[in-house]
């Protein structure tokens, strides 16, 4: 079982690679009152038999491909035990494919509609909208002990253990050698520069991780003087969004760091909506606008997004034009049915399907194509029928 949490650029890439046809997704909401309760049971197990089916309809998948989903990755029993332990959330998304184990993930997300995929490569759509809505942030923690690097998604923390983190600082000083510093002896004279040479160290690294995180504001955490001197050197201080000067957060748990920052987050948060607020006001007087589902989603499908902002509970269903490019609304929800693309091949380019997942997929495409996506709070962009955007060009 893995979590929202745990998407990272380079599992997010792997998830996405070609894989043999068929890459299947099973894709369902849960119950967070009941978690992977008998309803859940009962509906994952009912996706199992409808994959199981379609598999033995599909004349284009391969004999070996076939038999061994069929035998030893289609099994009812064989999913259910890689979901556990399961906790409550909004969606539950398992990845299957011959020659690999088993992926379940467990999303941070609104409801997602009950659905079976077979393609190319894993359905990602559900997973990248829901590490949006988690605003995902870094959490840098600089202590005389151990400095750590966190992730952090909603309230909760996940140590980074990359870039060369955690790092014991390597300090040497009379004040550091046994029995122990003297009491209320002066500090010991070239100190500080070392602490700099040290956190200059630490500066390179986090470099690594915001370079491959490009869009996660970073928090620092430590001693005022520690802090002090690290927005003083650090080569990134345009990616710090706050700081909170604590000492001893290296050896806390997780969730009482998380806890300390939540009033930080909050005001940060605060800043950022009414931020996008502003840049979606100044657009509207460029000419760099739109507003609402269809408008926003043509601006998407046409790679012009810079800054896509949505409600957080935004659900829109639709019918997507053959070409990609056109949305009409239609009352949500509905009963559908998703085709298979690779066997509509040849039809009409004014053909429309119906999706229920239009907010998910509206954000993986922005951010497949380089755009900013921010969730706000609901009825932020009532106006705009709950999406709005500012747009390139």
């Amino acid at each position: 079982m893995v979590h929202t949490s745990d998407l990272t650029p380079d599992i997010l890439a792997d998830l996405r690679r070609p894989r043999p046809y068929p890459a299947i997704t099973l894709a369902m909401p849960t119950d967070p009152d009941r978690p992977f309760g008998d309803k859940d049971r009962i509906l994952l197990r009912d996706l199992v038999v409808q994959a199981r089916r379609q598999l033995a309809d599909d004349p284009d998948v391969p004999r070996d491909a076939r038999l061994e989903l069929r035998d030893h990755v289609l099994d009812p029993d064989v999913v259910e035990d890689a979901g556990f332990p399961f906790h409550p959330s909004g969606a539950l998304v398992v990845h299957l494919a011959a020659g690999e184990p088993v992926q379940v993930w467990q999303l941070t997300s609104p409801a997602v509609e009950p659905r079976v995929e077979f393609a190319t490569a894993f359905l990602t759509r559900y997973a990248v909208a829901a590490e949006q809505r988690s605003h995902p942030y870094l959490v840098l923690v600089l202590d005389q002990e151990m400095c750590r690097l966190h992730l952090g998604s909603v309230e909760e923390l996940t140590e980074v253990t990359r870039y060369g983190f955690p790092d014991p600082p390597r300090i040497p000083s009379p004040e550091d050698s046994l029995p122990g510093p003297i009491p209320h002896a002066p500090p010991y004279e070239g100190h500080d520069e070392r602490v700099k040479q040290y956190l200059r160290t630490v500066d390179r690294r986090l470099a690594a991780a915001l370079d491959e995180l490009p869009a996660l504001p970073l928090f620092v955490v430590g001693s005022e003087k520690a802090v002090s001197f690290f927005t003083a050197l650090t080569t990134r201080r345009d990616r710090i969004a706050g700081v909170l000067p604590l000492t001893g957060m290296d050896k806390d748990p997780a969730p009482d760091l998380a806890r300390r920052l939540a009033p930080l987050l909050r005001e940060f948060r605060e800043r950022q909506v009414a931020q996008a607020m502003d840049d979606l006001g100044a657009a509207r007087g460029a000419g760099l606008y739109a507003g609402g589902p269809p408008e926003v989603w043509t601006a998407a499908a046409d790679k012009r997004i810079e800054l896509l902002v949505v409600e957080e509970s935004l659900a829109v269903a639709g019918r997507i034009g053959g070409d990609g490019r056109l949305l009409e609304v239609v009352p949500y929800p509905e009963p559908v049915t998703l085709p298979d693309p690779r066997q509509d091949a040849h039809r009409p380019a004014d053909t429309m399907d119906v999706a229920t997942d239009v907010v998910e997929q509206l954000v993986e495409n922005a951010v497949e194509a380089g755009s900013r996506v921010l969730f706000v709070p609901d009825g932020t962009l009532e106006a705009a029928g709950g999406v709005a955007a500012v747009l390139r060009f």
